[in-house]
């Protein structure tokens, strides 16, 4: 079993990295500026939020669920900052900390409610959604919170040996993840509950709890990639974090990650969010309608979903071989 999902994840990681590379040289000579250095410092940019998008969602998929609330959290947690530094005079670290703890706070309640109230996670972190991105709303009515700290803006700004900052920041969560997910204790007791409840509870592993920390985790990741896009954009307003949905998922799963929980890969969701990124460009560059370029993310997305079960049922015949 260990050797089937050791080949597997050696599958995965050959067919991104292989179909990324398809897409860089195809784009090079039909694309205009796409190997520009600024266009490679736009994508690596774009793909640093992608990736601590995907990350949030990977935590959660890791123990079988999913967080459709994660583009509400991180709203609500950076326009909360952002009016921190601007409104109240707060200073950088204390307004981005309180940004992270209402991102711990909303992942929290939302694992709990999943976990104790026994709905559906679909519908408690959808109507969740709503909820955050209402009190985000009433509380801040619509503003454009511009006027934040420069030092957060610079971040946008920077670069160390000509790579984006903000991408470094991103590889960063990802060592925190792999190591978090493939060489802790808490990571391996996530993933044994998304494999099999039950089989977890008999192990003495309390999958409730799982769930809170898998959400709590997830919401905290949502705060941060909420940070960066505040970092990115200069400004925090209502749209941040609207179309981070489709791209939570199909970064990890492209990447190797199972949506039935119980396996992930946290350095694939790295090459599935830069290809995400690199056709979302290379189709703007390619004045294709921004309707069409939706449409195509969209069917990228059930791509994906196609994957991950083929996934399933290559692992399903391994269990009985």
């Amino acid at each position: 079993m260990v050797k089937q999902k050791k080949k597997l994840f050696k599958n995965d990681m050959t067919s991104i990295i292989f179909a990324s590379v398809v897409v860089i040289i195809i784009l090079s000579f039909a694309a205009k500026g796409f190997t520009s250095e600024s266009n490679i410092n736009s994508i690596l940019k774009a793909t640093s939020i992608t990736i601590a998008v995907g990350m949030a969602q990977l935590v959660v998929l890791s123990v079988g669920q999913f967080n459709l609330a994660l583009g509400s959290i991180a709203c609500l947690s950076a326009m909360t900052s952002a009016w921190l530094m601007q409104e109240a005079g707060v200073a950088v670290i204390p307004a981005l900390l309180m940004a992270i703890l209402i991102g711990i706070a909303l992942g929290w309640v939302q694992g709990l409610l999943v976990a104790k109230s026994r709905i559906n996670p679909f519908v408690v972190t959808l109507a969740l959604s709503s909820v955050y991105l209402g009190i985000a709303t009433i509380v801040f009515q619509g503003l454009l919170l511009n006027r934040i700290s420069v030092s957060v803006k610079a971040i946008n700004k920077a670069s160390l040996l000509g790579i984006p900052v903000l991408f470094l920041i991103a590889l960063a969560i990802v060592a925190v993840m792999y190591v978090f997910m493939n060489r802790t204790y808490f990571g391996r007791r996530l993933l044994s509950t998304g494999e099999s409840k039950k089989a977890a509870l008999v192990s003495g592993i309390k999958p409730k709890f799982q769930i809170i920390t898998a959400h709590t985790i997830s919401g905290t990741l949502s705060a941060i990639a909420g940070i960066l896009a505040m970092s990115r954009l200069g400004a925090a307003q209502l749209t941040l974090g609207s179309d981070w949905l489709l791209m939570s998922f199909a970064a990890p799963v492209l990447g190797g990650t199972l949506l039935s929980g119980g396996r992930v890969s946290v350095v694939g969701t790295i090459f599935g969010a830069l290809l995400l990124n690199m056709i979302n460009t290379g189709l703007v560059l390619l004045h294709v309608n921004m309707y069409w370029t939706q449409t195509f993310l969209g069917a990228v997305l059930i791509a994906a979903f196609a994957i991950d079960s083929l996934r399933q049922r290559l692992l399903a015949k391994g269990r009985e071989v």
